[in-house]
């Protein structure tokens, strides 16, 4: 105590005390320490372990160094020496600072030099070391000690005591103040944004748990994944994908969002309906055959109602198609929102009644299947939609009694086409016409007076067709039946065996006209004749008349 009370009474003079901040400058240096020049009447001596970090730094780099800022640690009168300390002067600085950053809750930075078990210690501006707790170093999940190792850490002081060199420092606290910071931040973007991205972190059966950072969790619902049904999610999902989405809506209180994958997407259905506007013509391949067809075009499915299939026999069309067959179609309509796609097949190609006029003309000959049979005619579909009818009368020159005895269903034939009728959609042909006509030699087989047999073929009102060959029928009218009573009619059987007489034939209304009546009549006459010339007496010459004359 006296020495002390002794020194200070010497500075009085010399204007010095202990701890006092000075600056001096270099005057010389030697293998122990710096002289410096502080201003007052003895020199300083800075000792190299006095010396600061930086200051160290720049002795050995030979750096230009200006005046040092030293504390006054110890004043020796006897020898004139001043013994300072340039790393006490900087600690006190930084201390004074840390001081500063305490009071006003202000951040500070250091890098982390160890790690001693219990938390790491902390380098503030390479020499004062302060002490973070393992749990402040970070935010949940913290990371193994060797990850902070010579990394800047920037946190709060929550003790400080420069006397005992205490430092308590928490890192956890200013990030998560920051964390809460750039979460607010990121929620505020996320509700003026329509796109989100996040990082899958949880895969259920029905739902994604996405993380989009800071702990904002976003949801998305099975339905909302994808544009195209999903069984299992966990086939085409998995922790840690990173996805896109659309924000739906927002949970303030829970900082939640609804968001949906496919919706961050075109719909694809509203593309396809750029793509192909109506009436475009497409190729796809059937995937189904049902009520109607299902395809497959662009990676979406469309329908093919039976209605849509053919122009003809949409069943037919449909037992000619398999699954797998390329196909071409029209679109009708697409509607986006319900994600359905109608199309037609055929019309692919026009309605054949439309171009009716274009491909086919009277008198035409055409060919076409057998596709149904009635009593009185047969439908052929000439092409798919196009189906003409050959009346019963026309398919031959001979009478028909049952159709279905010459023709099945799937047969082909070949006909005239006699009428088009566009408004009624209706295709009149003729098989017949195709046929040799057997009127055109009637001449040459038949002639009136001739005597004739055929079967009976149909009854009417006032007589009976009777057919004396295919294709040739007579008529034979009750009145010329029975030769002694006219008004009794005598019957016949169908396919009975008469023999009349031809006594008229008109070529032009092709009929020809029968007589059992002219036939038995012609017979008697010839038997009348046959007895005469047998049993009458000679005829007279003229000389005789004249001698039975002159004797009267």
């Amino acid at each position: 105590m006296e020495e002390l009370s002794d020194i200070k009474l010497e500075e009085t003079d010399l204007s010095i005390s202990i701890d006092t901040l000075v600056y001096g400058n270099i005057l010389n240096i030697t293998k122990d320490g710096l002289w410096l020049d502080i201003g007052k009447k003895y020199d300083a001596f800075l000792p190299y372990n006095e010396l600061s970090k930086e200051l160290k730094a720049k002795l050995e780099k030979k750096q230009e160094i200006d005046s040092i800022p030293v504390v006054i640690k110890h004043v020796n009168y006897k020898d004139g020496v001043i013994t300072v300390s340039n790393k006490k002067a900087v600690e006190n600085k930084i201390w004074e600072e840390l001081l500063w950053a305490y009071e006003n809750n202000q951040p500070i930075q250091g890098k982390v030099i160890n790690y001693n078990g219990r938390g790491f210690i902390l380098e503030i501006n390479n020499e004062v070391e302060g002490f973070i707790p393992a749990k402040e170093i970070d935010v949940p999940p913290i990371k193994p000690p060797k990850y902070y190792i010579n990394r800047r850490i920037e946190g709060k002081i929550k003790r400080i005591n420069p006397e005992k060199n205490q430092l308590i420092i928490s890192a956890r606290e200013l990030l998560e103040q920051k964390q809460e910071e750039e979460r607010s931040n990121l929620w505020e973007k996320i509700k003026n944004s329509q796109i989100v991205r996040g990082r899958i972190i949880k895969v259920d059966e029905d739902k994604l748990t996405i993380d989009l950072g800071l702990g904002i969790i976003g949801i998305v619902e099975k339905d909302e994944i994808s544009w195209f049904p999903i069984k299992n999610i966990r086939r085409y999902y998995n922790t840690g994908d990173i996805i896109k989405a659309k924000v739906l809506s927002l949970d303030e209180n829970s900082r939640t969002a609804q968001l949906s994958i496919k919706q961050a997407q075109p719909n694809p259905w509203s593309l396809f309906k750029e793509k192909y506007p109506e009436g475009s013509i497409i190729n796809a391949e059937i995937i189904k055959i049902s009520g109607g067809i299902v395809v497959k075009v662009d990676n979406l499915i469309g329908y093919v109602p039976m209605s849509e299939i053919s122009w003809g026999r949409p069943q037919d069309v449909k037992n000619s198609l398999k699954v797998g067959d390329k196909v071409k179609a029209k679109v009708l309509s697409v509607d986006d929102l319900n994600q359905k796609i109608f199309l037609s097949i055929k019309q692919v190609e026009p309605n054949p009644w439309e171009v009716i006029d274009q491909n086919y003309k009277i008198g035409e000959i055409v060919s076409g299947k057998v596709t149904n049979i009635t009593d009185f005619r047969i439908f052929i579909e000439i092409k798919p939609g196009l189906e003409g009818l050959i009346p019963r009368k026309l398919i031959s020159w001979e009478r028909i009694s049952n159709i279905s005895d010459i023709f099945k269903p799937g047969d082909f034939i070949e006909a005239k086409i006699i009428d088009i009728d566009k408004e009624n959609k209706k295709l009149t042909l003729s098989r017949r016409d195709l046929l040799k006509d057997p009127w055109e030699d009637i001449d040459e087989k038949y002639r009136e007076g001739q005597n004739i047999k055929g079967r009976i073929i149909e009854k009417l009102k006032d007589g009976y067709i009777v057919e004396l060959e295919p294709g040739i029928e007579g008529f034979l009218p009750y009145t010329q039946i029975n030769f002694e009573k006219e008004n009794e009619i005598q019957e016949f059987k169908e396919n009975e065996e008469v023999e009349a007489k031809i006594v008229k034939i008109n070529p032009r209304f092709r009929r020809i006209t029968l007589s059992i009546k002219a036939l038995i009549k012609e017979k008697l006459d010839q038997e009348m004749k046959k007895y005469l010339s047998e049993y009458a007496p000679p005829p007279l010459t003229l000389g005789e008349l004249l001698k039975l004359k002159n004797n009267e």
